[in-house]
C-alpha cells in the first residue's frame, strides 16, 4: 500500500509540472555544426570525387582525373591560334568522353580545321585514361592520359614546306601532311581550401613520320569560386617545348597566359572562354578557347559523404 501511494503521488506531481511547448523542447537540444562542402566540392560517385573532377576536362586547356562509371561528357570547342606571322588558324572540335569502371576512361575527338581558305579534317583522335586510386588517396591524385592522333590533312600551319625538285624559290612548295602521333600526359588536380582548384597536366607528344617532331610541356589552371559551380575566374598558363631530332638547339619555346571564365548556365551544362597571350618571339600572339560542354550522369545531389593544356598540340 506505501508503494502504491507512493507511485500514485509521483504520478500526479509530475503531472501538475508544466509542460514545455514542442518549439521549447527543440530549443533545448544541444546544436551540431555541421560544415556543409561548397557545391562544387561535395563528393559524388564510387571514387568520392569532388563534382569539379566529374567533367574530364577541368578549363580550357587542362584535363583532370576520369569521368564516373558509365557517365558522359560531351562538348563543343573552339580553338583559334593568331601567329605572329601568317594566318590565323581555326580549330573546331567535337568531343565525347565516356567513364568506365576501375577508373578508367575512353574518349574520341573530331576535328575541323579552317586556315587561309582551306578547310579540312586535319586529324582525329582516340584516348584513355586510367587514375591510379579514388580521389584523395594519393596527393594531386595522379591520372595518366594516351592518346593516338591519325593525321588526315595537310599541315597549312607548319613552319617548313618541302619543295619540288631545283629548290628554286619559283617552284611551288609543297605541304607537307599531317603525322600520326601519340601523346602521353599525367594528369593532378586537387582543391585547395574552400574555393581554389588546381589542375596540371604534363605532356608528351611525339610525331611518327615526317619531321618526326617532338614536344614537351605544361599547362596549369587555377579555377575560383564566385558563386560555386555558377561561375568561376581564374588563370592558366601553358609552356611548350617543340624540336626536331638533330635539331634540339633550335627548339620553339612557347609560353602562354591568360585569365579563365567558367560559366554555368544549367547543372549539367558549361561555357568556358579563355583567351591566353603569347610571351616570346616563338609564341603566337594570341590563343583563345571557346568551349561548351554537356555532362550525363553525375547527378545534382550528394551521393556520398566520404575536387579548351592541350587538347590542341600541333
Amino acid at each position: 500500500m506505501f508503494l502504491d501511494r507512493t507511485l500514485v503521488t509521483s504520478i500526479v506531481a509530475a503531472a501538475a509540472l508544466p509542460q514545455p511547448s514542442p518549439a521549447q523542447t527543440v530549443t533545448q537540444l544541444p546544436v551540431q555544426e555541421v560544415e556543409e562542402r561548397p557545391a562544387g566540392e561535395e563528393l559524388i560517385g564510387p571514387y568520392a570525387q569532388p563534382r569539379w573532377s566529374a567533367r574530364g576536362r577541368f578549363s580550357a586547356d587542362t584535363d583532370v582525373y576520369v569521368l564516373p562509371p558509365y557517365s558522359f561528357y560531351f562538348d563543343l570547342d573552339y580553338d583559334g591560334t593568331f601567329p605572329r606571322k601568317g594566318q590565323p588558324d581555326h580549330l573546331f572540335v567535337q568531343e565525347y568522353e565516356l567513364g568506365l569502371p576501375c577508373r578508367f576512361q575512353i574518349a574520341w575527338e573530331f576535328y575541323q580545321e579552317a586556315i587561309n581558305g582551306h578547310r579540312q579534317i586535319p586529324f582525329t583522335l582516340i584516348e584513355g585514361r586510367y587514375a591510379f586510386a579514388d580521389w584523395g588517396k594519393i596527393p594531386l591524385n595522379p591520372t595518366l592520359l594516351a592518346e593516338f592522333k591519325w593525321g588526315t590533312g595537310k599541315d597549312y600551319f607548319g613552319k617548313e614546306t618541302d619543295r619540288g625538285e631545283g629548290g628554286d624559290s619559283g617552284e611551288a612548295s609543297v605541304t607537307k601532311s599531317i603525322s600520326n602521333s601519340y601523346e602521353v600526359r599525367l594528369l593532378l588536380g586537387q582543391e585547395i581550401g574552400k574555393s581554389i582548384e588546381f589542375a596540371a597536366n604534363l605532356f608528351l607528344e611525339q610525331n611518327l613520320s615526317g619531321d618526326r617532331e617532338r614536344e614537351l610541356g605544361i599547362s596549369t589552371a587555377w579555377s575560383y569560386a564566385l558563386r560555386g559551380e555558377a561561375l568561376k575566374v581564374g588563370l592558366e598558363t601553358k609552356y611548350s617545348n617543340e624540336s626536331q631530332p638533330g635539331k634540339r638547339h633550335l627548339a620553339r619555346n612557347i609560353f602562354e597566359l591568360g585569365p579563365a571564365f567558367t560559366y554555368k548556365p544549367s547543372p549539367h551544362t558549361r561555357i568556358d572562354v579563355a583567351p591566353l597571350a603569347g610571351l616570346g618571339h616563338d609564341s603566337p600572339y594570341l590563343e583563345t578557347f571557346l568551349i561548351f560542354s554537356i555532362d550525363f550522369g553525375t547527378g545534382e545531389t550528394k551521393e556520398s559523404e566520404e575536387p579548351a593544356s592541350t587538347h590542341f598540340h600541333r
